[in-house]
């Protein structure tokens, strides 16, 4: 819409102007605004084209992918909070039985994500890296954590996906 009123003046002022030189340059102003291309943000509404800035989107880059976001269980697990396979996963962290692992970076491998965790947990603090791989569709679909150091393999304890 803020592009749209440039046009508008434009098209005004060409239609007021007398057929002298300050006609011309009228005329070249409206074709400059006319063949201007119209920006587009990153999520595809019209703006200035400008992108986030380079930390956010290093953050965003550093962020679990909404498919994988949910809460989890062993697939035989009952999803209670006190489930000790129970895992929360959010875009900046996840939340397993006593302990939480905050990304610190997301690589992808395929469909797959390795998630790098700077995990804390009873009174201790490591680093891991957990695969994460998503197995069928829909109401049946798994999720499979592997250590994310190694190469994939498949999960002894998958999990399904809790209401």
């Amino acid at each position: 819409m803020k592009n749209a009123l440039p046009l508008f003046l434009a098209l005004a002022l060409a239609g007021c102007a007398d057929t002298n030189d300050e006609s011309a340059g009228a005329d070249e102003a409206l074709t400059a605004i006319v063949e201007m291309p119209i920006p587009v943000e990153p999520d595809g509404r019209i703006g200035d084209g400008a992108g986030p800035p380079g930390e956010v989107q290093e953050a965003l880059a550093n962020r679990i992918p909404t498919r994988f976001q949910g809460v989890w269980d062993y697939v035989e697990g009952t999803c209670a909070r006190e489930s000790d396979m129970r895992m929360e996963i959010s875009g900046g962290e996840i939340l397993f039985y006593e302990s939480i692992g905050a990304v610190t970076a997301v690589t992808t491998e395929g469909e797959d994500v390795v998630v790098t965790l700077a995990m804390e947990g009873e009174g201790e603090v490591w680093e891991q890296q957990t695969r994460l791989s998503l197995k069928g569709e829909g109401p049946s679909q798994q999720l499979e954590t592997t250590d994310g150091s190694q190469p994939k393999r498949p999960d002894d304890y998958p999990s399904k996906r809790c209401p």
